[in-house]
């Protein structure tokens, strides 16, 4: 290993006893004389650190992005042509089992005269251990080479001359569309972020027929032969449908049989470098294919950095010198709404993110400072600041993350605000700390959950990260409100709350009863509230569930889900069907993980009944629809 740091050297030598260390990855080159070397580091170190390798003497496997820039490349493909060194890159898509029968039966189909690349992705927004994941346009660029290699390879077995770029559009959304030629032979690429569902295929059309490559399934649909009669329009669907149908059986059936672990593909690809290094044979990708790969994404970056600079300056922010407002979790689900909201009642707004936001993600004349609260909270974040919205918790991950995201933040945020001297501290909690069975509805002092860790992580960070902002409060002097919402929901997109149920497929099942009602509550409507409880502190109550004034059926709710999936079936899960369920998955739980808490699933799916009196008040104060606030039915 080569570290400079002796604490990471220490480390490493715990896990490895009697390991070898190195100061540089120089000194351990120059030591161990490797004759491979995999640099999987990110992005910006691929070109220090491949040139080091090669000089070395060492052949070299690089993860991509191969490069950021041309230049780079340039020069690494220079020094290994000088060395006689062979370079790979981590393009294993190219050695997946769809792009071998698209290679088989490309030839059947006559001269190609286009190809099409298509990638659709979600961004990951959280990671293990509670690691900052990449901003939205940096996962773009990370992911792009795939559908752009893919395209390449097509081209440069179909066409003849140079690649050319012909034309280039990047959206701030995160939508590339590109057009790029070789010879008489075209291809588009198209890559984004926002397209659902999540796709990635290589289609190819040729003079006699098409070929269709699913990196998502796993298989390759021919169809082969002009298909300009009436009898190839009627069958050719049924063919391609039979197709889909064995090939991703047969997938699937692969993947099990294999076991496979690691990304498909990528195996093969270090086999097929590895044969290369030993038989002196050319690399599996040549210099040219990694060039225009490196070459056409650094054109998207490029882009990319020219609509970043415009949307920046269109949402330059307020400066925050009085009655300011921080809001953590400022770049999430309700954050983004508490942050338009307090914009549009004038409010000045500092939102504080683990990671810088995408320019897309930012709304204009809100202040981004980009700070991990969970490791402290500076007096920097409170300037100009006179009320503090702590949205931020964690939503994935297990008892690690959630006391790292959601207690210590909560802890350092507190903390931190009462030494800048803030008036006022919102802390946005959630209906599930609440105590269940305890009879009658559920009001705002209803008890608490007694056993945290029955229902969950996230319940457990919630419960105690509300509990630890009450006595910190109270402890420190700071005036602490807690507001819980109900399972958010957007009616204007609508995506089911978790006690709805769960979707399968084509397939939603619900559990319950149609006419059980959820405690939801609208995320407009929440992030409307909590703007004007920031100017009306004194007329809002703590603790307060915050509710949809009226809570809907759970009828109601499928029929707003139905109408965004008109194709959906609905298959009812009853009661009395899941709690028998829930007490054979408890038993599992306590066998297969034993010593660790067990979740009770019909728990987390019960619907239970709320008292929302409090907030249909405050709704109608809010709107303006009543002058005075009856304090007693507050209370």
């Amino acid at each position: 290993m080569a570290d400079p740091s002796d604490i990471a050297q220490a480390a490493m030598r715990s896990i490895v006893p009697g390991i070898k260390s190195y100061g540089t990855p120089e000194e351990l080159l120059a030591a161990e004389r490797p004759d491979v070397v995999h640099i999987c580091t990110p992005p910006a170190s691929h070109g220090p650190l491949a040139l080091s390798a090669l000089k070395a003497g060492s052949h070299i496997y690089v993860e991509k992005p191969f490069t950021e820039r041309v230049e780079d490349a340039q020069q690494i493909l220079d020094e290994a042509r000088a060395k006689n060194l062979l370079v790979c890159a981590g393009h294993q898509l190219l050695y997946e089992f769809p792009t071998a029968v698209l290679t088989q039966y490309l030839p059947s189909i006559g001269r190609v005269v286009h190809v099409e690349s298509y990638f659709s992705f979600r961004t990951v927004r959280h990671a293990p251990g509670g690691r900052t994941v990449l901003r939205a346009d940096h996962q773009l660029l990370d992911i792009l080479p795939h559908p752009v290699y893919l395209l390449l390879r097509v081209l440069e077995q179909s066409g003849d001359g140079r690649i050319e770029l012909v034309s280039l559009e990047v959206s701030q959304a995160g939508t590339v569309h590109a057009l790029v030629r070789r010879g008489g032979v075209t291809g588009t690429l198209v890559v984004t972020l926002e397209g659902r569902p999540v796709e990635s295929y290589l289609r190819v059309i040729g003079k006699n027929g098409s070929l269709f490559a699913d990196y998502v399934r796993s298989t390759t649909q021919r169809a082969i032969g002009p298909g300009s009669s009436g009898v190839d329009k009627l069958l050719a669907p049924y063919r391609q449908a039979w197709q889909l149908l064995t090939g991703t059986t047969s997938a699937m059936a692969r993947r099990f049989l294999k076991s496979q672990r690691s990304y498909p593909g990528l195996a093969e690809l270090f086999a097929a470098f590895y044969e290369s290094v030993r038989t002196k044979t050319p690399s599996p990708l040549s210099p040219e294919s990694l060039l225009e790969t490196v070459r056409i994404c650094e054109r998207v970056a490029e882009a990319l950095k020219v609509g970043e600079a415009r949307a920046l300056a269109l949402a330059a922010p307020r400066p925050v010198d009085s009655r300011g407002v921080l809001v953590t979790g400022g770049t999430g689900f309700l954050g983004k709404e508490i942050v338009r909201a307090l914009l549009g009642r004038g409010r000045p707004v500092r939102v504080v993110a683990r990671r810088e936001p995408s320019p897309w993600e930012r709304i204009a004349g809100a202040e981004y400072v980009v700070a991990d609260v969970a490791t402290g909270a500076g007096a920097h974040l409170f300037k100009g600041v006179d009320t503090v919205i702590h949205a931020a918790a964690e939503t994935a991950g297990g008892w690690p993350e959630h006391q790292r995201n959601s207690l210590d933040a909560t802890s350092h945020m507190v903390r931190g605000a009462a030494a800048a001297g803030i008036a006022h501290f919102i802390h946005v909690s959630s209906l599930a700390v609440l105590a269940q069975g305890q009879g009658g509805p559920i009001g705002d002092h209803h008890p608490l959950e007694l056993n945290s860790k029955g229902s969950g992580p996230y319940v457990w960070g919630k419960l105690e990260s509300e509990r630890r902002a009450v006595d910190l409060g109270e402890e420190l002097g700071l005036s602490v409100k807690v507001i819980r919402p109900g399972a958010l929901v957007d009616y204007r997109d609508f995506d089911p709350p978790g006690r709805l149920g769960k979707r399968l497929g084509n397939f939603f099942v619900a559990v319950g009863s149609p006419r059980d009602r959820l405690g939801v509550v609208d995320v407009g409507f929440s992030g409307r509230f909590l703007a004007w409880m920031t100017d009306m502190w004194e007329s809002v109550p703590s603790p307060l569930n915050l509710l949809d004034p009226v809570s809907p059926t759970k009828r109601e709710l499928l029929d707003h889900l139905r109408k965004a999936n008109p194709d959906l079936t609905v298959i009812w899960l009853p009661t009395f069907v899941l709690v028998p369920l829930s007490w054979v998955a408890t038993v599992l739980q306590k066998l297969l993980r034993p010593g660790k808490p067990a979740m009770n699933v019909a728990k987390v799916f019960s619907a239970l009944p709320y008292d929302t009196s409090a907030i249909a008040i405050l709704a109608k104060r809010m709107d303006g629809v009543t002058d005075a606030l009856p304090s007693s039915q507050l209370r």
